[in-house]
This record gives structure tokens, sequence and C-alpha cells, in this order.
């Protein structure tokens, strides 16, 4: 018997039970529906994180810090005492010179964050004030803007801000091509035009030390901190960020220099000033991006070498992708649940086709029909099942997962600058569901299979109806 014979013979075989045969479809569908949409929701979700961070230069940069960051959290992590707590080279900036003549290292510059309180027309807002430097221009996504354009100098009383600070102060923010649906909107924000808010100015309010005499101290806390104020004009707004989890990065940035004249008091907590002070530290940390990913290994060996800290995102990579393969393997169990369950629907499809066509079966066995075609007729219709039903699967899960993608942008993500895709479906997802899909139809098939060709032929012919 040929393997046409057997496809042609498998075809009209479920045609004749149409209905149980189409019950037993719908059931397979569902499973690899289910099963491929939320494997495709986890691999879609890791693709989204780790294609921003790419996008933001993150697996090309490193922070050198004082202290020590440790991965390995857990009752195994803490259990091992850390190497080193605290930086043996101080962060100034001769630091910063040595680390810039590497020939991996494309930028190095000190981190400045500085508390203020910002005002921009009647609102204001308490957030952390960044700083960069003119050749961070070229990088992403400082070359990309919402709106507006990067500082014209290092020294420049200039400032760009995010959307998320500009909600802060009571703004929603849009261009002026997607001012219609902004304003259909629902929101209790004041819809704004980003290019009326390029040019305004900005009030930054910071702390600084007026005295630190003890007397100061003495008169009460108002007579050592003070409050002075910087006018800044914005130049730029900053795209908003997606699945990065934290804001990575400042809600008002300011040209390198500037930062550094802007007053402040330059420490956190007390503590943190007398320790730097001892330790000779300038910086609290600096920022490191190195040319590729090749040279951020490289940069890497270097500062161990030199007992300096760090903290590098591709340092948590192994841990994060251990995440996605934890999640990934919840969300593939409960799609395979469904598959297993429309296993025992085929099952019991091909025990009701054994007892109607018993006489069949003993016919062709009579005429010379040997057991292996037997087995060969209902393993061809098992597959089949399988075959049809992850192809109709895999379209169920593709449309359901494209219709969960327009309600999450159009209903959650109505601010996003360019449509998310939530799900994922590279072609080892696809081909592995079909190929998974008829696995799990012949394993089904197999004990129906044996059965029908242990069926007694005599026994069989002798059976009426």
């Amino acid at each position: 018997m040929t393997i046409s014979d057997l496809i042609t013979m498998a075809r009209q075989n479920l045609w004749r039970t149409r209905l149980r045969t189409m019950l037993t479809l719908i059931g397979v569908i569902i499973g690899i529906g289910a099963l491929i949409s939320m494997v495709s929701f986890g691999i879609g979700l890791e693709r989204n994180i780790t294609d921003k961070f790419k996008s933001n230069d993150l697996f090309t940069s490193l922070t050198i810090s004082t202290k020590a960051f440790n991965f390995k959290g857990g009752p195994r992590g803490r259990n091992k005492p850390e190497q080193k707590t605290e930086s043996a080279v101080p962060l100034n900036d001769s630091l910063i010179t040595v680390i810039q003549k590497r020939p991996e290292v494309a930028i190095a510059y000190p981190r400045l964050t500085i508390p203020v309180r910002a005002a921009l027309y009647h609102d204001t807002s308490e957030t952390n004030l960044g700083s960069l430097p003119m050749s961070m221009a070229k990088y992403p996504p400082y070359n990309q803007l919402y709106d507006g354009r990067y500082f014209s100098s290092d020294s420049a009383l200039e400032a760009i801000v995010s959307l998320d600070f500009l909600r802060q102060l009571g703004l929603e923010v849009c261009t002026k091509d997607k001012l219609a649906h902004y304003q259909q909107t629902d929101t209790a924000l004041t819809l704004a035009l980003s290019d009326t808010l390029i040019g305004k100015e900005l009030s930054l309010y910071s702390a600084s030390l007026k005295s630190t005499s003890p007397f100061a101290m003495m008169g009460g806390i108002e007579n050592m901190i003070g409050e002075e104020e910087t006018k800044v004009k914005i130049v730029g707004i900053l795209k908003e960020e997606q699945f990065s989890g934290p804001a990575m990065r400042e809600e008002i940035i300011l040209p390198i220099a500037t930062a550094k004249k802007m007053p402040s008091l330059g420490f956190d907590r007390i503590s943190d000033m007398i320790s730097n002070k001892n330790k000779g530290n300038q910086y609290a940390s600096i920022y490191v991006k190195t040319k590729s990913m090749d040279d951020l290994g490289k940069l890497k060996k270097f500062l161990d070498k030199q007992k300096i800290n760090y903290f590098a995102v591709d340092d948590g990579l192994a841990e994060m992708k251990k995440a996605f393969l934890i999640l990934d393997s919840v969300l593939g169990i409960i799609g395979l649940i469904s598959l297993l369950v429309a296993g025992f629907g085929i099952i019991n499809t091909m025990l009701m086709s054994i007892l109607e066509r018993k006489r069949e079966i003993g016919i062709m066995k009579a005429v010379g029909g040997k057991n292996r075609d037997i087995r060969m007729i209902f393993f061809f219709e098992a597959g089949f099942i399988g075959l049809v039903g992850a192809l109709g699967g895999i379209s169920l899960g593709y449309g359901l997962t494209r219709i969960a993608n327009l309600i999450v942008n159009n209903q959650y993500m109505k601010n996003a600058d360019e449509f998310v895709d939530m799900f994922s479906f590279p072609w080892w997802l696809i081909g592995g569901s079909v190929l998974f899909s008829i696995i799990i139809s012949l394993l089904a098939g197999l004990y129906p299979a044996i059965r029908a060709s242990s069926i007694h032929p005599i026994d069989a012919l002798r059976q009426t109806g």
C-alpha cells in the first residue's frame, strides 16, 4: 500500500464521520492555538525588552561605581561574601582620563544626579536631574528625540526633558500629526503640542550648603541648607521608555558643564559625604560606553584587574534569560494541557472508528491485508488530524494575538510613539508547533492502531450490523 493510497483512505475515512472529526479537530486547533499564543507572548516580551536595551546601547555600556553589585540573589548568593564592597581606585577625573584612553572605549563621563524641584508655568514637580556631554548626541536615544534638538554646547543653559516629567506637571504632550487622536482621549491632563514647549524657560531649584559652621548647625537646618534657582531653556523632549522597567535615565538632563556648576549638596547622606571625602572619590559613578559588545568584555577584564567595581546590564542578561525561560516553560505547559486533552479526543475518535469499521478491517485482512497496513491507515488518520489541527491552531493563535495587539496598543499604549508588537512568531515556533501536534496525534493514535491491527478477521466478519 503506497503513501498516496494511505492519504486517500485516511481522508475518505475521516470525511465519512466528518462531524466527529470536526469536533476532534476543534480540540486540536484550540490546543495548538493556546500553546502558540502563550509561548509567542513570552518570546515577544523577551524580544521587546532586549531590543529596547540594544536600542539604548545598554549592552555596550557599564557604570563604574564605588560599591560592588551582586546579581546572585537568593539564599545561595546571600551566603557568599562579596570580595569587595568599596572600589580600590578613587572615582575622579584622573580615572576618567585613563579609561577614555583605552582603545575599546568610545566615551566616559561622570554621572551627576541632583535632586531638584522643577517649575514650568505655575506647576512644580520634584525629580532627579542628570547630565550628558556633547559627544552623546550621536548615540541612542538622544539622536532620535521625540521633538526638538540636542544641546548646543557643554555649558549651555539648556535642558532635555522626558514625557513622564511633563505629565508630572499636568501636561499631555503630543506632536501635530497626533493631535486629533489625543483630542479624543479622555484624560485629566492638559493637552499641549510639543513644539510649543521647545524654548520655554524651566526653573530648577536645588539644595545647597549655606554654611558648615557648628554655630549654623545649632541654629537649625534652615541655617545650613538653602535653595537656589537655575533657569534653563527646554530644547528637546525624550521619547517614552517602554519595556525597560524602572526609568533608566533621569527626567531632566543638562549639559555636563552646566550640571557641574549647578548648586547642589553633592551627597544624599552625611555618611556619603564623609566616605567619599576619605576615599578620594570625586564622583559617585562614571558612565562608560564601548565601541562594541566585544569591547565591553575587554574593558570588564581591565576593570577586574584594577579592582574597580562596575555594573553592566549584560551581567544580568544570563539571569534575565533564565527568568524568561521559566516564563516560557510555564506558558508552554498551560498550552500543552489543552493539547493533551485534545489528544484524548483523538484516542476516543479512533476507538469509535474501530468499532464502526470492525467488519471492514476483517474484510481487508481476509483479502490479504497485513497488520502493518491496518496500523498505517489509523496512523495516517491520526497524523492528518494533527496536521490540519496544527495549521488551524496556528491561524487561530496568530489571529488572537493580532486582536490582542490592537486592544493593548489602542487602550493601554495610546501615547506610544510606535506600534508595539507584544507577540513574536519565530520560524522554529511555527514549525515546532506543527511537528509537535503531529507527534501528539500519532501517539494518541498508537493504541487504536495496535488494537485495530490485532482484530482477528473471523471475529470481525462474524460481526453483524
